[in-house]
Order: C-alpha cells, then sequence, then structure tokens
C-alpha cells in the first residue's frame, strides 16, 4: 500500500480543519491550478499537521542540544526561549513551504502551456475551419503527447464529458478556472461565449490566433532587443575589459610596479576565478530568456 501522509493527517485532523476551509479557498484554487491530486482538506490536514511536527520536534530536541553547543545551562531562560524560537520559526517555514508548493507547481505548468499557445490556437482553428465536431477537437488536443500540459488540460475536459456526462460548453467554463494559463483562459471561455451566442468559432479562433502570433512577435523583438544588449554586456565584460587587465598587469610586471600586489597573482585570479564568475554570471541572466 502507498504510503500517502496526507491520508493520516485528514483522519486526525479532517474534522477539526473543515472550519478553516473557507479561509484557504486561494490554496483551493492553486491545488487545482498546480495540478496537485490531492484532495483539498486532505492537504489542508497535512500541512497544518506538518507544521505542528515541525514545532514539537525541535522543541523536544533543541533543549538538549543548545547546552551541548553553546555552553549553557539546561534549565536556563535563555535555553527555553531559543528553543521556542528556533521550533516556531521551523514550524513557520514548513507551513509557509507547504503552501507555496502548489503555486510553484502552477507556475511550472503555466510555462509550457504558454510558450506553445501559438500552436495551441492554430490547431484548434485549423481544425474548426476543417468543419471537425467540437468534441473531436478537444479530443484531438487532448491526444497531443508532446505538449504533456496541455494534454492534461484537454483531458479533463475530454473526461467530463466522455465519462460523467457534462455537456462540453460547461466542462470548458468548469475546467478553465483552474487553468494556469491566464491567456489560453480567455480564449476558451470566449469560444463558449462565442458558440452560445451563435457566432462563428471558427472566425473567433482564427482573430484569437493572429493575437496570440502578434503577442508572441512583440515578446520576440522584446527578447532580441534584451539579447543584443547583453551581447554588448558580453563583449565589454569578457573580452575587453580581461584584456585591458592582461596588458595593464604584463606591463606592470616588466616594469617591476604594482606595490604591494603581485601582477602575476593578479593575472591568474583574473584567469581563473573574475573570468569564469563573470561568464556564470552572465549565464545565469541568459537561462532567464524565454518567449511566454
Amino acid at each position: 500500500m502507498k504510503f500517502e501522509p496526507w491520508t493520516y493527517a485528514f483522519k486526525l485532523l479532517g474534522k477539526k480543519v473543515g472550519r478553516l476551509l473557507p479561509h484557504f479557498q486561494d490554496l483551493h484554487n492553486q491545488l487545482k491550478k498546480g495540478g496537485v491530486l490531492i484532495a483539498f482538506p486532505a492537504y489542508l490536514s497535512f500541512m497544518i499537521l506538518t507544521s505542528i511536527v515541525a514545532f514539537i520536534v525541535p522543541m523536544i530536541l533543541l533543549p538538549f542540544l543548545f547546552p551541548v553547543i553553546l555552553h549553557t545551562s539546561f534549565l536556563s531562560v535563555g535555553n527555553f526561549v531559543l528553543s521556542i524560537m528556533f521550533a516556531t520559526l521551523s514550524s513557520i517555514l514548513t507551513f509557509i513551504s507547504i503552501y507555496v508548493y502548489p503555486g510553484i507547481k502552477s507556475s511550472n505548468r503555466r510555462i509550457p502551456i504558454e510558450i506553445n499557445l501559438p500552436y495551441i490556437s492554430s490547431f484548434l482553428t485549423l481544425l474548426s475551419s476543417s468543419n471537425v465536431p467540437p468534441r473531436t477537437i478537444f479530443r484531438s488536443v487532448a491526444r497531443i503527447d508532446t505538449l504533456r500540459e496541455v494534454r492534461q488540460e484537454f483531458s479533463n475536459i475530454v473526461r467530463d464529458v466522455e465519462v460523467f456526462g457534462q455537456d462540453l460548453l460547461t466542462s470548458i467554463l468548469e475546467n478553465v478556472k483552474y487553468l494556469p494559463s491566464k491567456r489560453l483562459r480567455e480564449i476558451l471561455t470566449g469560444y463558449v461565449a462565442t458558440v452560445r451566442t451563435g457566432g462563428d468559432p471558427t472566425e473567433y479562433l482564427r482573430i484569437s490566433t493572429e493575437n496570440v502570433m502578434k503577442e508572441k512577435m512583440v515578446k520576440l523583438d522584446l527578447m532580441l532587443e534584451s539579447l543584443s544588449a547583453l551581447a554588448e554586456i558580453y563583449i565589454m565584460v569578457l573580452v575587453a575589459m580581461p584584456l585591458l587587465f592582461v596588458v595593464m598587469f604584463a606591463t606592470l610586471g616588466m616594469l617591476g610596479g604594482g606595490g604591494t600586489m603581485n601582477p602575476a597573482l593578479m593575472l591568474l585570479l583574473l584567469t581563473y576565478v573574475g573570468i569564469p564568475i563573470m561568464a556564470t554570471v552572465l549565464i545565469v541572466v541568459l537561462s532567464t530568456f524565454s518567449v511566454r
């Protein structure tokens, strides 16, 4: 049997946390958007129980550890106060970590959806313009293996229609509430509104695809401008500046100058420490560039 700590937490605290559920509706939404397959009451119970354990365990251990580490008396007030402070901090950090986890998951799911949004919108438009039935359109998108996050969202819509017998438009509206991508949520909501008001869904999808493409092009232009600026910084910091310092330190070494500064040592530090650190910083900055 698979060990699921949130199940045991719900058995212990499920009835008691019921009154807290309305105060954590934002957490409920994040669980849905993040695709965390744990019931909301069970997750809240797990979060509270883990925070309690994170307080109790340090509170038991720290009063014995602090006297050894800090050489204080076991029965001193300072030892007791420090133990409470660290136990409380541990509990708070545990609570916050579990609380923000669904939001992090939601963000991780949102990014690939928004990156592939032009392809998703184009695919929907192509199928709709081919007079494919709406149910078949969503079923086809749900079968795209290369877009896992998109497949999951559309699979939920298809599941509600085929398994639970729900109307397609109602299923779309129910599931888009928890879509991590706001842009895709707007497109699907507009699709439902267009169909219900008797509009042309194919024309709506075509216009939406054009808007998505235009937004993508604007973001690409901004990214290219940023990359151009970064390339200039790269030339200046990793090409021109090291050459300038190499010439300066070599000249100081030949002239016997430099005072207390050893030119040979400075060249070694620049070559094996300074340049790698600056290159690493630029690589980290470059890795943050993406079109979403």
